[in-house]
């Protein structure tokens, strides 16, 4: 039934192919940067990256927020956490499940690429009248098997992030979110 279950939650993050030149591909790549850009709040001890990505239900008129924090202190290279927080309407007890894709060449033509292996699967920590939220911290996710994937490589080294949620009436939602202007600003930081 679990291999059932992570087999459909890996069907649900596939993406169709596409092609582009590499020009157009550039395009995007630079338009992503400079439409997702990340709110940075810098104190004393550290810094807080903020980002809200909207999203819309299937069969919804309403908007509802997707919301990423990355909290690093100065001293430290890693994050200190890396939280999701989205509306409660979801299934609360399967948490959220995170997978990452790279844009690459095949065949002469641009596609995207899923990674490798199932999705991740992160516990909410708290969920209350409006929101769950789950966090990452240090960057790592241990799996219910003990071993620890580092999510803040991924991070780096992927070209998105994705996040699947599911609704008690099982549909589910896929949001999507380019990690280049993440990785750029990131460097950036104290």
């Amino acid at each position: 039934m679990k291999n059932l279950f992570l087999f459909i939650l890996a069907s649900l993050f596939s993406f169709n192919s596409y092609s582009q030149n590499a020009d157009s591909i550039r395009a995007l790549a630079d338009a992503a940067v400079n439409a997702v850009k990340w709110d940075i709040q810098k104190a004393e001890k550290g810094t807080l990256m903020f980002l809200d990505i909207p999203y819309q239900r299937d069969n919804s008129d309403s908007i509802e927020y997707l919301t990423l924090t990355v909290a690093k202190n100065k001293s430290d290279p890693r994050p200190a956490f890396i939280s999701i927080i989205i509306p409660n309407n979801v299934v609360q007890a399967n948490g959220i499940f995170v997978k990452f894709s790279k844009t690459v060449k095949k065949n002469g033509q641009w596609a995207m690429e899923m990674e490798k292996g199932n999705p991740v699967r992160v516990k909410f920590e708290r969920c209350n009248d409006e929101t769950c939220t789950a966090r990452i911290i240090n960057g790592y996710v241990s799996e219910e098997d003990g071993k620890q994937q580092d999510i803040f490589q991924k991070f780096l080294n992927f070209d998105h992030v994705l996040f699947l949620f599911i609704y008690p009436d099982g549909t589910h939602k896929s949001v999507a979110v380019p990690l280049f202007s993440f990785q750029e600003q990131y460097k950036s930081l104290d």
